[in-house]
This record gives C-alpha cells, sequence and structure tokens, in this order.
C-alpha cells in the first residue's frame, strides 16, 4: 500500500496529462465517445496538480470525480445526439447531387422521352411537362428516378427547386 501511495503523492500536471492522453488514445480506438469526458477531465485535472499550486494527491482525484461525471452527463446529453445526428450530405448518393445540375439533351426527345449527357454519361430522361426538347439544348434534373432523369426548362427547374 505504501507503493501505492508513493506513486499517488508523486501525481502532478504532467502525470494527469499523461493519462489523459492515454484514455484519449483509447476512446480513438473505441470511438465512442464516453472516454473522451475522463480524458477531458484528466487534461483539466493537470492544471489543478500545478506544482504551483501545491494540491495534493486526494483533492487531485476528487477534481477528477467531480469533472467526470459532469462531463460524462452532459456528453452523453447534448454532444453524443449531435454527433449521431449529422447531416446528410449526399457523399454517396449521386443522384441526390444530381437534381439542379445542367444536361445536355442528345438527341431529339419523342413523346417526353429520350437521352441526355450529364457529365460524361448518358442517362434516360423523361421531360416534366410532357415536351420534346432538341438535341444540344441544355436543361436541368428537377428529379433521379431509379435510372430515368426527369428534366425540364431552366425556369421550370427553378421553380421546381423552390417548392421542393
Amino acid at each position: 500500500m505504501d507503493i501505492l501511495f508513493s506513486v499517488f503523492d508523486r501525481m502532478n500536471m504532467w502525470a494527469w496529462w499523461a493519462i489523459a492522453g492515454v484514455v484519449l488514445i483509447a476512446e480513438l480506438l473505441t470511438g465512442t465517445t464516453y472516454l473522451l469526458w475522463p480524458a477531458a477531465a484528466a487534461f483539466l485535472t493537470g492544471f489543478v496538480a500545478m506544482e504551483a499550486f501545491g494540491i495534493s494527491w486526494p483533492i487531485q482525484l476528487g477534481v477528477f470525480i467531480v469533472l467526470t461525471l459532469p462531463l460524462l452527463w452532459a456528453g452523453d446529453r447534448w454532444v453524443r445526439p449531435a454527433l449521431k445526428s449529422g447531416s446528410d450530405s449526399g457523399l454517396n448518393d449521386r443522384s441526390s447531387r444530381m437534381v439542379g445540375q445542367r444536361v445536355t439533351v442528345v438527341g431529339a426527345f419523342s413523346a417526353g422521352q429520350g437521352r441526355v449527357r450529364y457529365g460524361d454519361t448518358e442517362w434516360s430522361a423523361q421531360t416534366a411537362d410532357g415536351s420534346d426538347p432538341e438535341a444540344g439544348a441544355h436543361w436541368f434534373v428537377t428529379e433521379v428516378r431509379g435510372v430515368i432523369l426527369t428534366i425540364a426548362p431552366a425556369a421550370a427547374a427553378s421553380d421546381a427547386q423552390a417548392t421542393a
């Protein structure tokens, strides 16, 4: 027991910051956010343990506990849900990013259906109003249904996006 007390007696700012670093590395390995808060508490306890203050180890340990508990509660209540909710960036959903983009009509449409070029790919398309645009015309994507793009002229596309 004397060995344990001698280790605790040497707890200083650097020891608390080392503990914070180890716990933070463990957090990075788990990715749960639960270990983030004890790491933050250990880091803040390191400031309390500065040599200039001369705070004993039982008080340092008490400060660590007092900081850890509310940080865990606040992190679980507000930060964790905010991290999980996140916004949908559309990063891996090409079709959602296509809406509003300009396409070029490749060939004349018939009965409101034809082909358009978006980037380097030709897509089947249908017009929103059933009209038949001429080849070379520039229209805009208003909706994507599977592999078929719904397109409209510039004015109609901006109206469709405003209502969506």
